[in-house]
């Protein structure tokens, strides 16, 4: 195997925890900030309520039902989290 490339796993699972802790460190900033534009610039996600399912899509089998749905609410701190953790990934191999 190639010891420059890297492992699809690791990057995946270093991008997503970038985006977790970036998003959890918006909202700890967001309560922290008195109201106003710097603060709802933390809180508010970007629209992404056109993309994807407006409800939830369920199979009911009789026997059983799933229900599939997946909502995606992406703000600016986890978009940095996500760069952040792109940025720290040129340096870590595996």
């Amino acid at each position: 195997m190639d010891p420059r490339r890297r492992n699809i796993k690791i990057m995946a699972l270093m991008i997503f925890s970038g985006a977790i802790i970036g998003s959890v460190l918006g909202d700890v900033a967001a309560a922290l900030l008195p109201e106003s534009v710097i603060r709802d610039f933390f809180v508010l996600a970007f629209d992404t309520s056109k993309y994807g399912l407006a409800e939830p899509f369920v199979l009911d089998m009789r026997m059983f039902s799933i229900t599939f749905g997946l909502t995606l609410r992406v703000n600016f701190m986890g978009l940095v989290g996500m760069a952040v953790a792109y940025y720290l990934l040129r340096y870590y191999r595996v």
